[in-house]
């Protein structure tokens, strides 16, 4: 028998992020580790009169292909990707077995690859295709958020399987409160005062349409207008990297200072893949208050209410004109329920993660 939670979570993917319809082709991708939930998809799939295609990936290869791949091979669009042009809807279960797998992998290897996925990407961001993005837990996830894998189970679980509706509901009064703003102010501690720009901007909520669990609503900001500094205490992970402790200045839109406690080198290898990836392409509010700890998972983490992330790098299309381009996207969190504020036009709106309006 399957796990009910299994069953759940297939259900929200398929019949609400999704919404599969007779005759639509799905692809359904996740590694060896997720086989349990990509079979209860599949028969999802099936039950709403789709398509379901499944590729299935083998732990370790990425990091062989990463490491042992030529520049011509490394740039060369992979048949998935390629597949992301044919299908109607995409699920990507994350499911790692070893979360530190491409640590040792040299930046520009890795910046190889995002630049051929680009493409592939692009298609999807600009909602060209349905995708849904989950994870499934396993002992790697586990040991990253120091739980047991029972424990983790529990914490997904209960993250994934909630009323989206009704979170969705939550979100609309402070979206109408940012959406009539020009300038977002978040104070904080470390030193932290910076000011984003989203004059003209209008909020998308995301309440599980492309993100399993989800609860959060984004802006694409104004991005040659960022001013001031953020320190993010909660640790993150990029591309296989643990950076911790990261602090960034921006003037005039663009990060001028970057340090972190960890991951210094790494941080500054991200920063200088291309021109944009020292801009703003995102700011975004978690509202999940489910979910009350970090966990270095930033599909989790950037959800959390009481949250705010700032994503360096590539704009979602659907978030308004002249986003920033970047090969990039990396969303980094800050918490604020210990002394944190965020003022719209100098008016408080949260203070210590609540909303005050």
């Amino acid at each position: 028998m399957a796990d009910e939670r299994v069953v759940k979570l297939a259900d929200i993917l398929v019949n609400h992020s999704l919404k599969v319809q007779p005759g639509e082709k799905i692809l359904i991708s996740g590694s060896t580790s997720a086989i349990p939930l990509m079979k209860e998809v599949y028969r999802a799939v099936l039950k709403a009169g789709g398509h379901p295609h499944t590729n299935v990936e083998i732990p370790g290869l990425l990091g062989m292909f990463l490491r042992e791949g030529t520049e011509e091979q490394l740039t060369h669009a992979g048949w998935t990707e390629l597949l992301f042009f044919h299908m109607d809807g995409y699920v990507n279960i994350l499911s790692e077995e070893n979360t530190k797998d491409l640590t040792n992998v040299e930046a520009w290897r890795s910046t190889a690859r995002s630049k051929a996925r680009r493409p592939a990407l692009e298609h999807l961001m600009a909602d060209k295709a349905k995708w849904v993005l989950t994870k499934f837990p396993t002992q790697a996830y586990a040991q990253d958020a120091e739980m047991s894998l029972e424990e983790l189970e529990d914490f997904i679980y209960s993250a994934a399987l909630v009323d989206y509706a009704e979170i969705e509901r939550s979100m609309l009064a402070a979206a109408a409160k940012f959406d009539a703003a020009s300038r977002v102010r978040v104070v904080g501690s470390n030193g932290t005062d910076v000011t984003v720009d989203i004059e003209g901007r209008k909020g998308i909520l995301a309440a599980g349409r492309h993100n399993v669990p989800d609860g959060e609503f984004y802006y694409t900001p104004n991005f040659r207008k960022t001013e001031g500094t953020i320190f993010f205490e909660w640790p993150t992970t990029y591309k296989g990297r643990e950076i911790a402790g990261i602090r960034l200045t921006f003037r005039e839109g663009k990060v001028v200072e970057a340090s972190a406690q960890k991951g210094q080198e790494f941080l500054e290898e991200a920063l200088n893949t291309d021109e944009g990836a020292r801009y703003l392409g995102e700011l975004g509010i978690g509202a999940n208050f489910g979910i009350e700890r970090p966990t270095k998972d930033i599909l989790f983490d950037e959800k959390i209410g009481g949250s705010v992330h700032l994503a360096l790098g590539g704009a979602y299309p659907q978030g308004g004109p002249d986003g920033n381009v970047s090969v990039i996207h990396w969303d980094i969190v800050k918490g604020l329920k210990d002394g944190g504020e965020i003022y719209l036009d100098g008016e408080l709106v949260q203070k210590n993660g609540q909303w005050v309006f």
